[in-house]
């Protein structure tokens, strides 16, 4: 299965979520073998990775691979592999505005689309102009591909009604786009948690003696697994 965190604005969230969906307690119980596939160039999640070698954090039973090329013939073979070796695949794509050669791949090859966007109008022209062009031209290739495409409402306000929430996007969305009943709300906990090389778990572990910061970090892994349940669901339908 490959599950693809797709935007091609900055700053939604995707990096976050791909790195602790993989970690999650849901998914890790649901499969014992995932690969965390980092598509961005610049390599933000591999310097991540890097600090919890460093740290000598745990693996469990995940592995990191970094894929560079930007060769579709290439990224294709290396995905193959894993998908071979791994029962899971996480891919992060990069926030692309010209071109989008990864978007497109990922778009293209992943069982399951979630695509992190904030309630504002800036997203919601950004995923007009940019994603919705892509995601109509694969499901007039493949009509099957019509349920793969979810939003998750991501750096919601912690206060916000879910239910309001969601039903902004039903509103926005068309019917072939569906959003995750389940949300990412912003929170300060997400501005330091992956120092190191931690994971929101390892966090969460590390700021126990303090109140505050472990409520918060207790509430960031709650939304990032019920995010994981909802996935694991979609995957069983």
């Amino acid at each position: 299965m490959i599950v693809a965190f797709v935007q091609t604005k900055g700053g939604t969230g995707k990096s976050t979520l791909a790195l602790n969906v993989a970690y999650s307690k849901y998914m890790r119980k649901e499969f014992p073998s995932i690969a965390l596939v980092e598509l961005d160039p610049q390599g933000t999640l591999r310097k991540w990775w890097s600090r919890r070698e460093q740290n000598a954090h745990k693996k469990g039973n995940i592995v990191f691979h970094h894929i560079s090329s930007e060769d579709k013939d290439e990224i294709l073979e290396e995905i193959e592999m894993l998908e071979n070796e791994n029962e899971l695949l996480i891919l992060d794509v990069p926030g692309e505005s010209i071109g989008k050669f990864h978007t497109k791949f990922a778009c293209a090859v992943s069982d399951l689309v979630l695509i992190p966007m904030r309630t504002s109008t800036n997203d919601e022209e950004a995923f007009e102009d940019n994603l919705m062009p892509i995601i109509k031209k694969i499901i007039e290739i493949d009509q099957e591909s019509r349920d793969v495409f979810y939003i998750v409402p991501s750096f919601t306000h912690p206060l916000a009604n879910k239910v309001n929430v969601l039903a902004y996007f039903k509103e926005i969305m068309p019917d072939f786009v569906h959003c995750l009943p389940a949300v990412f709300s912003f929170g300060s906990v997400f501005e330091n948690f992956s120092r190191g090389g931690n994971n929101l778990i390892e966090y969460g572990e590390s700021v126990k003696a303090n109140a505050k910061l472990y409520d918060q970090a207790k509430k960031a892994i709650n939304e990032v697994e019920a995010i994981a349940k909802e996935i694991i669901q979609i995957s069983s339908n």
